[in-house]
């Protein structure tokens, strides 16, 4: 049975939860509410992209609109009593695997699209073709099942004696072709097996007389292998010998090179001590140089510099006592300035204290203070004030010229004690100075020189007494190298004669040899050959008998697969009869509850011109096709045969699911639907109706609301 629905996102419903209940459950709502959606839901959690395929649908369709993808969950009792949930997360594209899975007893059983769908099979018994022609009748499909006339057979699955048929037309076929090339394998084979024989005979001849022609040549072999490993021992010897020869060459030759290079170098050796001797005279006849010439050259440079950076009419000019009477005025005008200031500031505060006077008399002593007082007071300050403008600008001209005269003073100091001395003369005497101190510098560097050069005398000593000794060595090895070429060409001569006489004959061995190698290599060849027809023809004989075994077996299973399909033909329809009757065993009791027409006595399935009917008898005897009933007739005679068909070939099916059953029937029809509903509810745990009316209301045993 159903337990529990969630949905989110699914078509039109944002979020929903319903619970079901054993018995009818009626889903209510007005048309557009997403009744059929609810119902689409649950197939689509039961048997996912199946499902999608049946129906030719998309997983984009079931996705609400503006949302990413979308989910649901069921929870339903399987028929082994287990609690099952099943999960399914779907985008626009498809299932989602990490959020599909199946839980049974809360444990993972499942996981997957396929698997979930194939785990949800087996625990309802049911799987998607018998949940869509018989557990779920879906919206305006009521009458479907009589409207095709294969949709019965499809059911019935007597569609599988047809499939089964061409399987075996296929397979007979199929056999009659492998019988066919069986029995031509067999010819062929016979006729390799004829070829193998004769081949063999012919290469065992052919085999026999390369033998005889080997055997014949065999003792030339053996003399050919001797005379080529002697011949290879004296052309390793000989090539020996001549790379010896031309290393010995290379050594002579290197050897020559190297003496000649000694000689050139005990000669050139022998310059160098030559010129040593000489060089030794030269020093010992080099002057003694003179010590006092560098000192008289820097001190005349010294006087020099000194004359010609001063300035000497200054200097010669300068008189020390004009410079003594220059300061004696600068502090005797030094003195005067500070008694014309005492007495400049005397004079100011004697004005001062005039101005503070009052009545003509001093404010100090009281005395009488006239006019004219104060006007030659004014008179003696302000001569004071020009006395002491003369005696400043007199002091700045003495100060000034103690300073031009200290400059003086000490240009004199720098050249007081060569102011005799002629700078031209000085400057003569210099150059000539100049001259001898560069000449002994000269001289000096020349005696280092030589020193230096004298000092590696024991160096090219040395080595020339070692460039002496290498060259007697190189002459010993050169003439040991001479005397050991003589004797390795010495060899080489005596060698070559025997070398060309043996060559000849080893010539003359090795074509008997060749023609001995190819014999023995043509019987090799031949025997391989015949143990290799030997054994094709081995194969071919047991191929032979294993072709004739299977063309046996071929023809022994043609002729049962034409049994089979002979048989196959008369059971159908002993099949269709069978089913046709225990279909119409719940048929004639269903029709029987739904009929308001008491004239109306059973009902049947019959199959009348290759398409099925649900037949009507009335009381009179009279009998109506379905095809010849009012719409509301029809529609009961549709559900009747679908209810039937259900319970023939489920038997107690786990849940049933009708969407609006009473679509377009009248108030009297849809009572007898509603009581039908009612009845179902005996047999099926789950009852699934929906309604856009309330009929089912007084019959539900839970209302569900959209």
């Amino acid at each position: 049975m159903l337990r529990s629905i969630e949905l989110r996102n699914f078509k039109a419903h944002e979020e929903l939860a319903a619970d079901f209940v054993e018995g009818v459950n009626f889903i209510y709502g007005p048309n557009g509410a997403g009744k059929s959606s609810l119902l689409e839901a649950i197939a689509v959690a039961l048997y996912g992209s199946k499902w999608i395929q049946k129906v030719k649908a998309r997983w984009a369709d079931l996705v609400r609109r503006g949302a990413a993808e979308a989910s649901i969950q069921l929870a339903f009792v399987g028929i082994d009593g287990v609690e099952y949930v099943v999960a399914r997360r779907f985008g626009q594209s498809g299932s989602i695997s990490s959020g599909t899975y199946l839980l049974a007893d809360g444990k993972p059983a499942a996981r997957g699209d396929q698997d979930v769908t194939a785990a949800v099979a087996k625990a309802l018994g049911l799987g998607v073709e018998e949940f869509a022609n018989l557990a779920y009748i879906r919206q305006g499909e009521l009458r479907r099942i009589l409207a095709e006339p294969d949709y019965i057979d499809r059911l019935f699955r007597l569609d599988e004696f047809d499939w089964l048929d061409e399987v075996l037309r296929d397979v007979l076929s199929d056999v009659s072709r492998r019988r066919e090339r069986a029995s031509g394998r067999l010819e062929e084979l016979g006729r390799r097996a004829e070829d193998l024989s004769k081949r063999a005979v012919e290469l065992e001849a052919q085999s026999a007389e390369a033998r005889r022609e080997a055997e014949g040549l065999a003792q030339y072999f053996q003399l050919y292998k001797k005379a080529e490993e002697e011949l290879g021992g004296l052309r390793e010897r000989a090539a020996a010998l001549e790379q010896e020869a031309k290393s010995l060459n290379s050594l002579v030759e290197r050897l020559e090179e190297e003496l000649v290079e000694l000689d050139v170098e005990l000669d050139r050796k022998s310059e160098e001590l030559k010129e040593l001797e000489r060089l030794e005279g030269e020093l010992a006849s080099l002057p003694r140089p003179d010590p006092a010439v560098e000192a008289k050259y820097y001190e005349a440079k010294r006087v020099v510099d000194l004359l010609a950076a001063a300035d000497l009419k200054r200097a010669r000019s300068f008189r020390p006592e004009e410079l003594e009477a220059a300061r004696r005025e600068v502090e005797e005008l030094k003195a005067r300035r500070a008694d014309v200031l005492a007495k400049l500031g005397l004079a100011r505060e004697v004005l001062k204290v005039a101005g503070r006077a009052s009545g003509g008399r001093c404010p100090v002593c009281g005395g009488s203070l006239t006019e004219e007082t104060v006007r030659r007071h004014e008179e003696e300050a302000k001569a004071l004030e020009e006395e002491l403008r003369r005696v400043e600008a007199r002091i700045y001209e003495a100060e000034s010229a103690v300073r031009r005269l200290e400059r003086d003073r000490e240009e004199y100091l720098k050249v007081k004690d060569y102011l005799s001395v002629d700078l031209a003369e000085a400057r003569r005497r210099l150059e000539e100075l100049k001259r001898l101190y560069e000449a002994q510098r000269d001289l000096e560097r020349r005696r280092a020189e030589i020193s230096a050069r004298l000092a590696a005398r024991d160096r090219i000593e040395r080595e020339l007494r070692g460039l002496e000794a290498r060259r007697a060595e190189v002459e010993r090895r050169l003439g040991e190298a001479r005397r050991r070429l003589e004797e390795v060409e010495g060899q080489l001569s005596a060698l070559r004669p025997r070398l060309a006489e043996l060559g000849k004959s080893y010539e003359e061995l090795r074509a008997k040899a060749e023609a001995y190698l190819k014999a023995a290599s043509r019987a090799e060849e031949l025997a391989r050959q015949l143990g290799s027809v030997k054994a094709e023809l081995e194969r071919v004989s047991k191929e032979l008998e294993a072709a004739r075994a299977e063309a046996e077996r071929h023809g022994r299973a043609e002729e049962r697969g034409k049994a089979a399909r002979s048989a196959l033909r008369d059971v159908k329809p002993v099949a269709r009869r069978i089913l046709i009757e225990s279909v119409n065993a719940e048929l004639n009791g269903v029709f029987l509850k739904l009929r308001h027409n008491e004239s109306l006595r059973s009902a049947e399935l019959a199959q009348i011109d290759d398409r099925y009917y649900v037949v009507v008898s009335r009381s009179d005897g009279q009998r109506f096709r379905h095809t010849e009933l009012s719409l509301g007739e029809a529609n009961l005679a549709a559900l009747a045969l679908r209810v039937a068909l259900a319970r023939a070939l489920l038997g107690r099916p786990p849940f049933l699911i009708l969407d609006e059953p009473t679509e377009h029937l009248d108030e009297t029809h849809r009572r007898r639907i509603v009581e039908l509903v009612r009845d179902l509810a005996i047999d099926v745990k789950t009852v699934l109706v929906t309604s856009h009316l309330g009929e089912f209301e007084e019959v539900a045993d839970r209302r569900i609301d959209l």
